[in-house]
């Protein structure tokens, strides 16, 4: 749907925007780009003062109204609307945030044409009267659960993609991996780059010779249990983890190149079942299968993107992860963050 702003002009605007010329309100004021105020200007009564139609060079004085509207894309853009479960984390005119579960395909694409995320957002949207186009902010793979982000109208997906490019846009996850990490590698940060596996459709590999696309990792080690297999020992280590980068599978192949792999990630090295003992002595069935990549985007931080508010969101804990820190006796408070 068209974004639409208005902005009273104050008398001490006069200054920033020349006397009151329309193109330093658009831009100084109501921070509107040069790019946005192009389409106002060919959209009907895209730019007008008290209902009246105005040009970028014209000037308008303190007490007027200028208005702009950006207008969003053609319907053909749009996805089908198919019902299916929508769980709303957050919601205002521009921002629809809701809580992914596992094994959701975000996007349509081959083989899932309208059974996805967004084909459940359009459906939500159009059942509330709601004329929204929703673009994606960021992606989350299909057995990826957690906060993800819609916009509902262009203006807003251009504002969020350059506070992603700015590092102001930030998604914090949850991970599960496999093996227990050195005193000195509990924290860090990993920095190999990444390119497409030529042997697989799907697959990324770290690059070999450096030359792949950069991608930057924080983790930090939440929790780590260690149990007696047999003759082996069992581990698993929970960790907070953030990433600089949006690369395809990004965390999962950092952590497989760094000997820890994603337990349940069975594309990257990961096992499909849990360890045959838990950390606190008690027994776990054998073979007890791990039901995905044991992954969670637990909570996002943005700005709204055109009052400037600051916008912390989180995603409730899935029962995968609570039922396998349980068997491990991991303790999770509340709301599924605060771990020890």
């Amino acid at each position: 749907m068209d974004k639409v702003l208005n902005y009273v002009l104050r008398a001490e605007d006069m200054t920033s925007t020349a006397g009151g010329l329309v193109n330093l309100i658009l831009k100084n004021c109501i921070h509107v780009t040069g790019h946005e105020i192009s389409h106002a200007k060919f959209t009907d009564n895209g730019i007008t003062a008290d209902g009246r139609r105005v040009t970028v060079k014209d000037r308008i004085l303190p007490g007027q109204t200028l208005q702009v509207i950006l207008s969003d894309e053609p319907e053909e853009t749009r996805v089908v609307p198919s019902e299916g479960p929508v769980e709303v984390l957050y919601e205002d005119d521009d921002l629809l945030i809701v809580n992914k579960t596992a094994g959701t395909v975000v996007h349509p694409t081959h083989g899932h044409y309208d059974d996805t995320v967004a084909n459940h957002v359009a459906y939500y949207c159009t059942r509330k009267g709601q004329d929204a186009v929703c673009r994606l902010a960021g992606r989350l793979d299909r057995e990826t659960s957690g906060a993800l982000v819609f916009s509902k109208n262009r203006a807003a997906a251009g504002r969020l993609y350059m506070q992603r490019q700015n590092g102001i846009f930030s998604r914090t996850y949850l991970a599960v991996v496999q093996g227990c990490f050195s005193e000195d590698r509990k924290d860090g940060i990993l920095t190999k780059p990444l390119e497409k596996d030529p042997g697989s459709l799907i697959r990324q590999r770290v690059a070999a010779d450096g030359s792949g696309a950069p991608a930057v990792t924080h983790y930090r080690t939440l929790a780590q249990r260690t149990a007696e297999c047999g003759d082996s020992r069992c581990a698993i280590s929970l960790l907070e983890v953030r990433i600089d980068t949006g690369r395809t599978h990004q965390i999962r192949v950092h952590m497989a190149d760094a000997g820890h792999p994603l337990l349940g990630d069975t594309l990257y090295g990961g096992s499909s079942v849990l360890p045959a003992q838990a950390g606190t002595g008690r027994k776990i069935s054998s073979g007890t299968p791990v039901p995905r990549a044991m992954l969670h985007a637990a909570e996002v931080r943005l700005l709204q993107p055109f009052t400037g508010e600051q916008l912390h969101v989180t995603a409730p804990f899935p029962e995968d992860f609570g039922s396998l820190y349980r068997e491990f006796g991991i303790q999770v408070y509340d709301n599924g963050q605060q771990i020890r």
